[in-house]
């Protein structure tokens, strides 16, 4: 736009104080720089925080009431530059977008193609919808039952007894002589295997087969019974 910065500057300038002619000055060599580099934001916060890194005004002089002259000579860059005051909005580099399925889809020229990854995008969506019905289905049990054995004589008038269920019943006999022959003394020799200090069953060459606890714990289940 044919905008004659020098006559809008001097009429700005008449009648100020020299101070305020300097800051103009100072202020307008600021705009020209950006106007010819192609810059287009020329708000207030950014012209003034630009131009008091430089040692001249700030953005609250621009904004004061007594500081209209130097947005008289801002807003005539900006119209100059085809902008406003107003900060331009972020334009996002569109190499960074990503394409969406249906973008994708419309850029295959071949039918089958399309077909195809058509059929890829349902399956996706489907798979997606399925798994999202999953998360609000699962139902997590936290189990807060003590795991140690408190003892009846442990127990005072302040402490709260919980009742837990019984194991009999709830193992068949195939089961108990299943657990029973697991850690039965005899079977594990003729089978070749050692039971460590800690509970756990190795085979004839050292390697573990069980972890530490397994014995130990069978016997617990059996004492149950």
């Amino acid at each position: 736009m044919q905008i004659d910065i020098n006559v809008i500057l001097e009429d700005i300038k008449r009648g100020k104080a020299r101070r305020t002619q300097d800051s103009l000055d100072k202020l307008n060599t600021l705009l020209e720089a950006r106007f010819n580099a192609g810059e287009k934001d020329y708000s207030i916060a950014t012209i003034g925080r630009i131009s008091k890194a430089d040692g001249g005004i700030g953005t609250v002089s621009i904004r004061n009431k007594t500081g209209e002259h130097f947005r008289l000579l801002i807003d005539a860059w900006a119209t100059k530059a085809n902008t406003t005051m107003k900060k331009p909005p972020v334009l996002q580099s569109r190499l960074l977008d990503t394409p969406s399925d249906m973008d994708l889809l419309k850029r295959l020229d071949d039918p089958a193609m399309r077909a195809v990854f058509g059929q890829i995008i349902a399956e996706k969506n489907k798979l997606r919808t399925e798994n999202r019905i999953l998360k609000q289905n699962t139902e997590v049990i936290v189990d807060m039952r003590p795991n140690q054995v408190v003892h009846a004589e442990q127990v005072t008038q302040q402490d709260t007894i919980e009742v837990l269920p019984s194991l009999d019943g709830l193992l068949l006999r195939g089961d108990i002589e299943a657990l029973e022959d697991a850690i039965n003394e005899v079977q594990m020799v003729r089978r070749g295997w050692t039971v460590s200090k800690y509970g756990g069953i190795k085979d004839e060459d050292g390697r573990p087969l069980f972890k530490n606890g397994f014995v130990l714990a069978i016997q617990k289940v059996l004492a149950q019974i």
